[in-house]
Formats: structure tokens, C-alpha cells, sequence
């Protein structure tokens, strides 16, 4: 449901609010990375007769793996007859049909074999058809775990077929000392020189982890700044749509390429 459908009795054609426009630019922004938000993970049975497939979705590859790591503890898994198999770039049709000739091995020393899919730079539509088929009809004695950072990374064909494991990510958990830290560097920026926006991009950019991380933090920060400024009905400056859509798009080009991250936020730091 949007903003505005739960107003009930308002007529269609009712002019824009003042700040409409703005709320809408923010929905698109949330839409480009999921919302940059979590939910709290879902509570799953693990039933083989009823499901052998499970997509965990999760901004944190170490919790993801663990649950998946976890659900073949359940199931009596050995370590021997677990195939991790990490992607580094985008899923193809090829590396499709290399799981269609691993999956159909006989597990080594347990009953049950687990093929786990790290699939977190996504998926082409045609390796998500070809995916498809062999989540509809697994071996017996196979399980199959497809780790992904957000469930939009996948079709809706996909998710029917699987049981879907939604991960709480910790990082967005932070407290208020360093809620008003973020918020001092987002206010410093605008007034500091060359050198010290510099400064600030060798402190973050250690590396991509951190760099990653950190910027989620700003963006969540910035993002409810805005929102509570519309809300309040201050004087709210547009700038600051664009200076977001900034900091998504170099989140969004280190996560995706290989660019340096110090190179990345010089950029940002540089141009808000």
C-alpha cells in the first residue's frame, strides 16, 4: 500500500501535497537497494518432505552462511557432502548447468547432500529459469541452499519454490554515540576543505567491508534526517535528495565493481 492509498475519501485527482514530490523521489531511492532495510529473520521449519530448497536472503554474508551451515547441522549433514560454491560475479546460464551435473552425485558419507549457492552479485533471468527446473525437482536426497542479498534479487517463480529465510542484518543495529558521530561528519562536509573530505575517505576507506558498512549507517542516518524534516514541515532544502542519491549510487558501485572504495568516497566527499 503507498503513502497516500490508506487516505481514504480523498479524491483521486487531489493536488500534491508540498512535499509530495520529495516522498516520491525517496521511494524510488529505497526501491534502487531494497530499502536499504532489514527485517527480522522468519520463523522456518526445516522439513525436508515438504521442502529441500531454501533461499536466505541477508545483507550478511557470515550470518547467511551460518544459518545455511546450520540447517545442515539439523539435517545430519556431514562437512564432506556440503558444496559451497561462491560466485563472484552474476549467476550465468553456464554456472547453471555445472550445479545440474554436481547435484545429481550421490552424497559421500550422509544420507542427505547439500548444495549451497552463494549468489550474492545476482542472478541473469535465464540462469534463474534454468535454476527453475531443478528446484522443482531436486534429488531425494539433496537439499539446496541459495544465499542472495535480497529476496528482489530473484524471481517470483523462484521464491515459490523455496523456503524463504528473511535475516535480521545486526549492522543497522547502532547506538546513539555513534548515531550523532555519523551525523557530525554528514553536517561537517558541506563546510570542510579539500583536505579533510580527503582525510575522511582515508579513515573510512580501509577497506571495502568497512566502507560498506559505513555507508549503509549514512544513508540510513541521512534518509530519516529528510524524512523528519518533511514531516516537521521546515524549510527543507532539495539539495539534499540529490546528495543521497550520491551516497546510494557509490554504495551501489562498490558493492557491484571492483573500484577502490578510498577512490569512491573521495569522489562522493568531494562532489556534496
Amino acid at each position: 500500500m503507498s503513502r497516500h492509498s490508506a487516505l481514504g475519501g480523498m479524491p483521486k485527482t487531489r493536488p500534491k501535497l508540498k512535499h509530495e514530490p520529495y516522498l516520491d523521489k525517496l521511494d524510488k531511492i529505497e526501491k534502487v537497494n531494497d530499502k536499504i532495510g532489514w527485517v527480522k529473520e522468519s520463523k522456518t521449519k526445516t522439513v525436508l518432505s515438504t521442502m529441500q530448497s531454501f533461499l536466505i536472503s541477508s545483507k550478511d554474508r557470515e550470518e547467511a552462511f551460518k544459518k545455511a551451515d546450520s540447517l545442515c547441522s539439523k539435517n545430519k549433514i556431514d562437512k564432506i557432502d556440503i558444496d559451497n560454491i561462491n560466485f563472484e560475479k552474476s549467476v550465468g546460464i553456464e554456472d547453471v548447468r555445472i550445479i545440474q551435473k554436481k547435484i545429481y552425485l550421490k552424497p559421500i558419507k550422509s544420507e542427505t547432500k547439500a548444495i549451497i549457492l552463494a549468489a550474492y552479485n545476482g542472478l541473469t533471468i535465464e540462469a534463474q529459469n534454468a535454476l527453475l527446473k531443478i528446484l522443482e525437482e531436486p534429488p531425494n536426497n539433496t537439499i539446496i541452499l541459495l544465499l542472495v542479498e535480497s529476496v528482489s534479487q530473484v524471481l517470483p517463480t523462484i521464491l515459490s519454490r523455496c523456503k524463504n529465510i528473511t535475516i535480521d542484518d545486526k549492522r543497522e543495529k547502532f547506538g546513539e554515540l555513534e548515531r550523532d558521530q555519523i551525523v557530525e561528519v554528514l553536517s561537517s562536509l558541506s563546510t570542510s576543505g579539500v583536505g579533510k573530505r580527503l582525510k575522511l575517505a582515508q579513515d573510512f576507506g580501509k577497506s571495502r567491508e568497512e566502507t560498506i558498512i559505513w555507508l549503509e549507517k549514512m544513508i540510513i542516518v541521512f534518509r530519516k534526517n529528510i524524512i523528519e524534516e518533511i514531516n516537521k514541515d521546515t524549510v527543507f532544502e532539495q539539495n539534499k535528495i540529490k546528495i543521497l542519491q550520491k551516497m546510494q549510487d557509490t554504495y551501489t558501485i562498490i558493492k557491484t565493481t571492483n573500484i577502490n572504495q578510498r577512490f569512491a568516497l573521495e569522489n562522493l566527499f568531494l562532489s556534496i
